[in-house]
């Protein structure tokens, strides 16, 4: 087995969000898919998708390849309009993949890493979908606090 090489602690969740792939220099949305959240840290989260695959971008080598493109999470359509949330829009970075081998359809998960922190407006967000679930989160009010690495 491979070192462990998680620095916060992770919480299951079950988020629906929208996938989105852009042109660096244009601004232009090159494609866009679903995936769910399955956990997520101060750190990233694990992205499950059934597919590698967006529109013929792969979603962990084409942004190890060409540094001309980025990969955004944003709450999914129903979930902002359930939550009355506005645009929530986070740069991610793929830092690893696997196969789900043992689940129908062998879906893929994919580690993320956040590119700069989140804003205020998704860490309130995150809290409340945590609270829902009802996890033990108190490190969550923590997740900016000064000293923190």
């Amino acid at each position: 087995m491979g070192k462990e090489l998680r620095r916060s602690q992770r919480i299951e969740v079950g988020l629906s969000v929208r996938i989105i792939i852009r042109d660096n220099h244009s601004g232009l949305e090159l494609a866009e898919d679903m995936g769910l959240i399955s956990d997520i840290s101060r750190h990233g989260l694990r992205l499950t998708v059934p597919q590698a695959k967006i529109g013929g971008h792969h979603l962990f080598y084409s942004f190890h390849e060409d540094e001309g493109k980025s990969l955004y999470l944003a709450a999914s359509e129903e979930l902002a309009r359930e939550e009355g949330l506005p645009e929530l829009l986070q740069a991610v970075r793929p830092v690893w993949f696997d196969r789900l081998l043992t689940r129908p359809g062998k879906p893929f998960q994919l580690g993320m890493e956040y590119v700069q922190k989140p804003s205020r407006e998704v860490i309130e967000w995150l809290q409340k979908m945590v609270a829902q679930q009802q996890q033990p989160c108190r490190w969550w009010r923590r997740f900016f606090s000064k000293g923190e690495k």
